[in-house]
């Protein structure tokens, strides 16, 4: 269920400077979400309820045509955070780590740390499995960082609770599921990962810095408080419909699954996608922090926000 869609939202600070006065280093403060399909209010979704990354949108520069380099989460990271094509790393599943195919690249944070730069990475920026792996390094790359930090919430530890679609997967990561989580946004691991980057930012606000916000959601399970599931009433929740011929001529080999929608009844899908949704809903609250934050410290005319995913994730679609 996942496509090929990647999209990117910057906010550039105003580098206008008198004649006498050299303009500063900017900061760079990126954003990176786990699995998010463009179903943004910014892209033309009314009905989506993602205010934070539309206010981004709204101040920044919008790209409309921006695609990933792999429809998977590890070699599509792998591939921007060094610049380079999955077919030069050769990274093509989740677990291969690109230095042992490229030891000497220098990816883009530690392009910012050799230049005097503090780099520092809070969550998922480089892959690691969700949720096996929440809470660890994973396949981190520390030449990239001057300080890393692995959040871990309240959704890590009642992931008994996780309602699961695909049992019999055997992998949560890749399985339809939600749960309406108990307890605050800044319990589960999206809050810490907000959390901690706010703190960073308070910290290093003096010196140039690239700071990295990897958040863990939309990536299944799909978890978010209940509030959120709030905001998307069941009963208004639909299902894509193709056309009944859209299938036909497809050649087998182009589909991940021979079932479509894993052979799911409606209603199950129909209560995935709302967990989705309110997931997208819960994360984009996190960026609102970040950028709260931002304003509040007065760094907001000199650091560069980059808001990505690395890939998107199809909802029925096809």
């Amino acid at each position: 269920m996942k496509m090929n869609l990647l999209f990117i939202l910057c906010l550039f600070p105003s580098l206008l400077v008198t004649a006498a006065e050299p303009p500063s280093k900017p900061n760079v403060l990126f954003i990176m979400s786990d699995d998010l399909t463009c179903v943004l209010g910014c892209y033309g979704h009314g009905e989506m309820k993602t205010p934070n990354i539309d206010r981004l949108a709204r101040r920044g520069v919008l790209f409309e045509r921006a695609y990933c380099q792999y429809p998977l989460c590890n070699p599509s990271r792998a591939s921007l955070m060094t610049g380079r094509r999955p077919d030069t790393t050769q990274v093509v599943g989740n677990g291969l780590y690109f230095r042992k195919i490229l030891p000497d690249v220098v990816t883009l944070p530690e392009l910012f740390k050799t230049n005097g730069y503090f780099s520092a990475r809070v969550g998922k920026i480089y892959h690691y499995g969700v949720p096996g792996q929440i809470g660890t390094d994973g396949l981190d790359d520390p030449p990239s960082w001057n300080q890393v930090i692995n959040p871990k919430g309240r959704d890590k530890d009642d992931e008994n609770e996780v309602i699961n679609y695909m049992p019999k997967n055997g992998n949560l990561g890749a399985s339809l599921a939600w749960m309406s989580a108990k307890g605050t946004d800044a319990e589960q691991t999206d809050g810490k990962v907000a959390t901690e980057t706010i703190r960073l930012l308070e910290q290093h606000k003096d010196n140039p810095f690239f700071i990295a916000a990897g958040f863990y959601r939309p990536h299944v399970p799909d978890i978010a408080p209940e509030k959120y599931f709030d905001w998307y009433p069941f009963e208004k929740v639909a299902l894509p419909q193709d056309p009944p011929e859209h299938m036909a001529g497809i050649p087998p080999m182009a589909f991940h699954v021979k079932v479509p929608n894993y052979g799911l009844d409606d209603e199950k899908l129909r209560r995935f996608k709302r967990g989705y949704l309110s997931a997208v809903s819960f994360m984009d609250a996190q960026v609102g922090r970040l950028m709260d934050a931002l304003d509040r410290l007065k760094l907001s005319e000199n650091t560069v926000v980059v808001f990505v995913s690395d890939h998107g994730w199809l909802l029925g679609e096809h």
